[in-house]
């Protein structure tokens, strides 16, 4: 997204707050609603942030390996799964799902060892686990439930998996809301070690998302 400012090699995670139903939980491809997608062929981050509008998922990646590529066009019906695929054709890059029903962007295993290595793969448990400590903890208010505002949120992860501190990249527009936000998130304890080798803050998107259409705080 154009609004958030894109350091120099710090690990950029893109977490749209949007959780799909709870019918949807179940991660499996064949019963996954599909919709109809009209990307223009741009640049992948731009595409990417289309995308996440339109399919209601969650997409993490880091902006070092979609800077400079772009995306193909994706036009017609797809199941969420299909159109990410899609949409990174001839890129490198492929869309492995979490346990979470969100998708995570890795290297395709031909380039993984030139890109990563193994970092990827430890960094999904990870990524996974920071996604449900953000939702939960802004569940737990009214005024930071996920889906009339949107902002960006630096966090400082210490080695113990705790925030250590948290600032937002902007405003939600609500200077009270601000606060709550940046509240909201201090000192949640993910219980998991950010991965040795990302360069911190992790920055992370919420977007804003109509809960009936997201299922956001619905558990």
């Amino acid at each position: 997204m154009t609004w958030i400012d894109r350091r120099a090699a710090c690990f950029v995670v893109m977490l749209v707050l949007a959780l799909v139903s709870a019918a949807g939980h179940s991660g499996a491809e064949e019963t996954a609603p599909s919709r109809v997608y009209d990307i223009a062929a741009q640049p992948l981050d731009a595409a990417l942030d289309v995308y996440i509008r339109t399919s209601g998922t969650q997409v993490f990646y880091e902006t070092a390996l979609t800077a400079g590529l772009t995306a193909k066009s994706v036009t017609g019906r797809f199941t969420p799964a299909s159109a990410l695929a899609q949409l990174l054709t001839a890129t490198g890059l492929i869309a492995r799902r979490t346990d979470s029903d969100a998708f995570i962007i890795v290297p395709a295993p031909q380039q993984k060892a030139a890109l990563t290595g193994p970092a990827a793969a430890r960094g999904l448990p990870f990524m996974t686990a920071l996604q449900r400590g953000v939702v939960d903890a802004l569940c737990r208010g009214e005024l930071t439930r996920p889906g009339s505002y949107k902002v960006a949120v630096e966090i400082w992860i210490a080695p113990s998996g705790v925030f250590q501190r948290t600032s937002l990249v902007g405003s939600t527009g609500d200077a009270e809301r601000d606060r709550a936000v940046v509240a909201a998130l201090s000192g949640v304890s993910l219980r998991m070690a950010p991965p040795s080798d990302s360069p911190q803050p992790f920055i992370l998107s919420i977007g804003a998302r109509s809960p009936d259409r997201t299922g956001d705080c619905s558990g």
